[in-house]
């Protein structure tokens, strides 16, 4: 089912000129002959920060594109501000892109490389004026006069964000911008873009298949597969109440088991897994195929007992414990197709490959959804 990023306007209601601020309807695109997104739609606020997140191939990098006018779909239109901009082209559409390679011109300098939509668009009105003020934005106004090639990664990165803000546009799109970076440069120029783009009001679309990045970027996150959104929602939201298998799979870790139901009553169902029968809240009807699944931070483990009646406990043989700092990770065999994994908070000691461990978790909290057999 295609996912609606915001809910309707009851009957008689509008919607309000900002909570339709960009608007992608019925978008279909195909490349020789194979269809790679169909009946697209996509919807967000003005000033929101939205991320396209998926697989490589899941049709994210395609939506951008033919929102920015790099692309013309099929069929279907964009409207962006109230006005239907599918068949204007882009350099007419006000919209800036950061691209993953940034496309710096290495004959140019750092301002000339800044000013160079405006003068593209013959906008040179207190030029030198608005360069100074881009790079003051991303702290570059020092290297003005230095040559791009030789800045690092991150100072580039600032230069292609200087460049697309110079015009002012009405929608800023970024494909994969910080895929480039080290980690911990990434997480930084992270922290400092989304900060800028809040103060300043901006409008913006990013592209990732960076999990971890989507959720701190964003206000919300379009997780996509196959050309189609799966869930569009904020990243609590999300994290916590995934509304199918793959979102629960691609966005963070959780412990996953498949079974068969083997009873239904009033929204509560129970499944036979290779760990154990597994309770969850769901209306799923016997005899069905399912997957059930929970975030690895919300399961316990300690010595083996019995399950209180409203957690759900499996006594797996531990593969192996992984300390990492802030957090030991325990990996329990599975068979294929399942994951057993528990985190725990700090580094913990007593576990041992071959050990049997008890990992239980709330009802409450256990994630269930029909799948194909």
């Amino acid at each position: 089912m295609q996912m609606q990023p915001l809910p309707a306007p009851k009957a008689g209601e509008t919607w309000p000129a900002d909570a339709r601020y960009l608007e992608v309807s019925m978008v279909r695109k195909s490349f020789h002959g194979v269809t790679v997104m169909e009946g697209m739609n996509f919807r967000m606020a003005r000033g929101e920060l939205v991320s396209l997140l998926g697989p490589s191939g899941c049709g994210k990098t395609t939506l951008l594109r033919v929102i920015a006018g790099l692309m013309s779909p099929d069929s279907g239109d964009v409207v962006l501000g109230g006005r239907n901009i599918t068949q204007i082209p882009a350099h007419r559409r006000n919209i800036s892109v950061v691209f993953q390679n940034y496309a710096l011109f290495p004959h140019l300098n750092v301002a000339e490389n800044v000013a160079f939509g405006l003068k593209a668009r013959g906008d040179t009105a207190d030029l030198q004026g608005r360069v100074a003020e881009a790079l003051d934005l991303v702290r570059m106004q020092a290297f003005a006069d230095k040559s791009v090639t030789g800045l690092s990664g991150g100072q580039q990165q600032r230069v292609a964000v200087a460049r697309a803000l110079v015009v002012r546009p009405d929608l800023l799109l970024l494909d994969e911008p910080f895929s480039a970076l080290d980690r911990k440069l990434r997480e930084t120029m992270q922290v400092e873009l989304k900060s800028l783009l809040r103060d300043r009001g901006i409008t913006a679309i990013f592209v990732t298949h960076d999990q971890e990045e989507a959720l701190g970027v964003s206000d919300r996150i379009a997780v996509m597969n196959a050309g189609r959104i799966e869930q569009f929602a904020d990243p609590s939201t999300l994290y916590a109440r995934p509304e199918t298998p793959f979102v629960m799979d691609f966005v963070g870790l959780s412990l996953r088991l498949r079974g068969r139901v083997v009873d239904q009553r009033g929204g509560t169902c129970v499944i036979d897994t290779a760990e154990g029968r597994i309770t969850a809240r769901a209306d799923l009807g016997v005899g069905a195929m399912a997957v059930v699944g929970v975030r690895p931070e919300l399961v316990r483990a300690g010595a083996v007992g019995d399950a209180a009646p409203d957690r759900n406990l499996i006594t797996p043989v531990l593969e192996d414990a992984m300390v990492l700092g802030s957090k030991t990770i325990l990996h329990a065999r599975a068979t294929e197709g399942d994951r057993v994994i528990c985190e725990l908070s700090g580094i913990r000691q007593g576990f041992s490959r071959g050990d049997r461990v008890t990992l239980d978790w709330a009802v409450a909290d256990t994630l269930a959804y029909e799948v194909a057999p």
